[in-house]
Formats: structure tokens, C-alpha cells, sequence
């Protein structure tokens, strides 16, 4: 699965479709093998046999071509990259699932008591707003509701009613009182639906109150790290809220929780990879990035005021961000925000060249490659006009993303190895992006910090130094 990923991260990876596309065999289904209500263990042993053994053949045969194929398409690099990072991955990510992490089911319980309460309180008043009782987690009813029975302006009607997402109730946030208490209805509901009742439930059903996530290695084309049952990469952590749940994450009696996150790791790789002077230097003499950028773009006495507006200029650009993105984000013309950008490009000149050299490498070779040369394709020849511009900035995105998600892994398997051949008294738990969490006993958490620090800031030599933030506590809100 990993090397079909590698080859291709757009195709699907089921078996069967591999099977089918790549050796032209169509396999036994489940389905076929397994009678509905039934589970494998009535399947007649001969039976079983033939769907096993199929599984054990076709994934050796599948190994071989997709070996060739990375081979012909990325050289000895890309095994070289599949063999010493992503398959001794596999191992780290599945000792990280076997951990689990610790829940608080009391701080869940209290927390879970606050939030109906507000969601109740909430309902009320938007009823109450509106004028009339409805079901606020239906869109077609909130949809008649905010445009026909209180006459605000709507997007386009469809079939199933008039859309009511979070882009839609955002624009329409001055134009009615209600639409901001809609908005923080959501984000309780969401809380209590998404987080709150399931990670109660998991934890119940742990002797430890653990909880365990699944990684997924192959879920992304840029080679981030997914995580799913229960999402843990993607619990709020800009809103207070957001936070409180996190407080729910915690280290047992005699332990310590350790955050060490990489610090604006993607801003230092376009330094790196761009070798824009400006950028480069800044790094090395250890300079605030985003007070350099405001300083170029807005001069030394409104910069302290505007580091914010740098700092989206800085991760927006990397991402793809055009003026209109930009004047959206922050509030302003769409004149003001071309300015900014232009003179962003005049402050850093080598940073415009590098990005239309990436674009160009997308169209002219098919593919971008991270710091670790893994590629991700692109098909530019077939692509509609609005396909080429995703691309475009999907191209830029991946080598900042995936060559961060490269040293990341590369870390990980380094502390992991670290761990288990000198029996630390430690656990690796959770990767969020460019932070890994560890469970270390209380005694050896100082020393055993600075050790994973040193590994994750030395795990490459760049042109401008790798640096994290660490932070140790006893829940999860104390890391950051």
C-alpha cells in the first residue's frame, strides 16, 4: 500500500483495485465470500483458504510490480526513501497506536454538563430571534428560516434548499444578531457530537481510560499524517474551547506529558530551498521572521502592529494564497492586497522565481519533489483551466508540506529507535503536524526532552537552522 502511494498518492489503494488495474485479476469479494449477517468464521475452511491465499499471493505479486514502477519513476532515491523512512514508519506508527493516550473522563463529564447547557441556552435565543421553533441542525430548515422568513440575501437555490454552511452564515455575520449565535451554536454541537460523547465513550471502554487513534500514513497527497477513530489531529486548538478539550488529555500519576513542536518549519524549508538571502539570514541571525516581513513590507513604526498581517502573508503565499484569499482573510481591498503581495515579492526576489520554478517543474516534468525526493504527479495535459490552478498551488504546497512531513517522520523514527534500544522509561503518542507528544516518567522528563529536542533539531543539516518550542505539563492544554 505504501508503494503504491509512493508511485502514485492520487490512485486508489484497495487491493482490488490494484489487482485489478495492475495484474488484470479480478479478486474474491468479501461480500462474495462472507453471507450477509454472517462473519468469516462460517465460511467453509476451503473457502477461506482460496480468499486468504489470494490476499498472501496477489500482495507479493503487487510488491513486485509496484517495486519496478517506483524504480522506473523515481530511481534508487525513491526506494532508498521507501525502505529506510516510510516502511520502518509503518513500525513507529503502529507502537504509537498500541500507547493510546490517557483521558480525564471527570474533566470530560464537567465539560460535556457546560456545553448542553449552552446549546440549550443557544436554541432558545435563536428561536427566540427568529421568532419561531425549528430544527437548527437541519440546513433546509435553517435555510427557509434566514431567507424567506427573515428576508436575508441568499446564494443560489438548489435542490435540496439554500446552502447554510459556515462560509455562507460568515458573510452574513453583521446582517442579523442570530448569525453569530448560530455560528457559536455550531461549534458547541460540533464539540459535544464530535469530540465530547465519543471520547467519553472510548475511554470507558479502556481498563486505562486510553485512547487509541489509527494513523493513516497513505491518506494525503503530501504525505501529512491523517489520524481517524477518533480524529485527534483535528480537535480545535485557536479557540478556547477547543482547548478545554485538550485539557482532557492527560498524564497518568507519575508521569509527564511532553509537546515538542517544530517552529514555523515550512517558512525555514522556503529559506532553504529558495536561498532567498534576505530569508536565510534572518533565520541564522535568529531574527522574529514575521516582524523582518512586517519591517519590509510596512516600515519600522506601524510593524509591531502589523506582524499579524505578515505572519498570513508568510504561511499564505505557501499555500497558495492570491489577492483575493488575502483581502478576504484579512479585511481588506483587493487592491491593497495585490500591493502587499507585490512588495512581498520585491522584499524576498528570489522567493517569486523559486515558486514559478516549482510550477514549472510541475508542468514540464509531471511531478514535485519533497526534500526527500518523494514525488507527487500531476496531470497538467488533461486538466480543465481551474484544475491547472489548484495544481499550481497544490504543486507549491506539497514540497513546503511534504518535505515538512519528511523531517518529521525521519524524527520520529530516529526518537523511536532511540526508545525502544535503550529501554526509555518513555512513549511516543501523538503526531499533529509538526508536533509530537510523549508520555515520559516524571523524574526523567527534563533530560528526555532535551534529547528529543536534539534529535528533531539536528535530524537534517539545512541552510538555516531547524528550531522547536518544548513544553512539558500534565495535560495537553499545558503544552502550548
Amino acid at each position: 500500500m505504501v508503494m503504491a502511494w509512493l508511485t502514485d498518492s492520487a490512485r486508489s489503494l484497495s487491493m482490488d483495485n490494484l489487482s485489478q488495474n495492475l495484474l488484470n485479476h479480478e479478486m474474491i469479494h468479501f461480500k462474495d465470500t462472507v453471507k450477509k449477517g454472517e462473519n468469516f468464521a462460517s465460511v467453509a475452511i476451503e473457502d477461506a483458504c482460496k480468499y486468504a491465499g489470494e490476499d498472501a499471493y496477489i500482495t507479493y505479486r503487487l510488491y513486485e510490480v509496484l517495486r519496478e514502477q517506483l524504480l522506473l519513476k523515481g530511481g534508487e532515491e525513491a526506494l532508498d526513501e521507501a525502505f529506510n523512512v516510510e516502511f520502518p514508519f509503518t513500525m513507529t506508527l503502529l507502537g504509537m497506536e498500541r500507547e493510546g493516550i490517557a483521558v480525564d473522563t471527570a474533566v470530560l463529564e464537567l465539560f460535556k454538563k457546560e456545553v448542553a447547557l449552552e446549546i440549550t441556552t443557544l436554541t432558545e435565543k435563536i428561536h427566540s430571534a427568529c421568532g419561531t421553533v425549528f430544527n437548527l441542525n437541519s440546513p433546509k430548515q435553517l435555510g427557509v428560516i434566514l431567507f424567506e422568513t427573515l428576508g436575508l440575501a441568499h446564494g443560489k437555490k438548489t435542490k435540496t434548499g439554500y446552502s447554510t454552511d459556515e462560509q455562507v452564515l460568515d458573510s452574513l455575520k453583521d446582517e442579523h444578531p442570530v448569525i453569530p449565535m448560530l455560528l457559536q451554536y455550531r461549534e458547541y454541537h460540533k464539540l459535544y457530537s464530535t469530540y465530547i460523547e465519543p471520547l467519553i465513550a472510548l475511554a470507558q471502554n479502556d481498563p486505562e481510560s486510553r485512547i487509541y487513534t489509527s494513523f493513516v500514513q497513505t491518506g494525503t497527497a503530501t504525505g501529512r499524517l491523517s489520524s481517524k477513530n477518533p480524529n485527534l489531529q483535528n480537535i480545535p486548538v485557536k479557540t478556547a474551547l477547543g482547548m478545554r478539550i485538550r485539557e482532557a488529555f492527560v498524564a497518568p500519576t507519575g508521569k509527564k506529558l511532553i509537546g515538542i513542536d517544530y517552529s514555523q518549519i515550512e517558512l525555514r524549508l522556503l529559506a532553504h530551498f529558495s536561498e532567498d538571502t534576505v530569508l536565510v539570514n534572518a533565520f541564522n541571525e535568529g531574527h522574529d521572521i514575521h516582524m523582518q516581513t512586517a519591517i519590509a513590507l510596512f516600515g519600522e513604526t506601524e510593524a509591531a502592529s502589523k506582524r499579524n498581517i505578515a505572519k498570513t502573508v508568510n504561511f499564505g503565499l505557501l499555500y497558495g494564497m492570491g489577492q483575493k484569499k488575502l483581502s478576504d482573510t484579512l479585511g481588506i481591498t483587493t487592491k491593497e492586497a495585490k500591493e502587499i503581495i507585490e512588495r512581498y515579492f520585491e522584499t524576498f526576489p528570489s522567493v517569486k522565481g523559486y515558486f514559478s520554478g516549482i510550477i514549472e517543474q510541475a508542468k514540464e516534468m509531471g511531478y514535485v519533489e519533497t526534500l526527500l525526493h518523494r514525488r507527487r504527479y500531476f496531470d497538467f495535459g488533461s486538466a480543465t483551466p481551474m484544475l491547472k490552478a489548484a495544481y499550481e498551488r497544490e504543486s507549491v504546497n506539497t514540497v513546503f508540506q511534504g518535505s515538512a512531513s519528511d523531517l518529521i517522520k525521519l524524527s520520529m523514527n530516529k526518537i523511536d529507535t532511540m526508545i525502544r534500544a535503550e529501554g526509555l522509561r518513555a512513549r511516543m503518542l501523538l503526531q499533529i503536524h509538526d508536533e509530537l507528544i510523549f508520555e515520559v516518567d516524571e523524574d526523567v522528563a527534563e533530560t528526555y526532552a532535551e534529547r528529543f529536542v536534539e534529535v528533531m533539531e539536528s535530524i537534517l543539516e539545512l541552510r538555516v537552522p531547524l528550531k522547536t518550542s518544548m513544553h512539558i505539563g500534565n495535560h495537553w492544554g499545558e503544552l502550548k
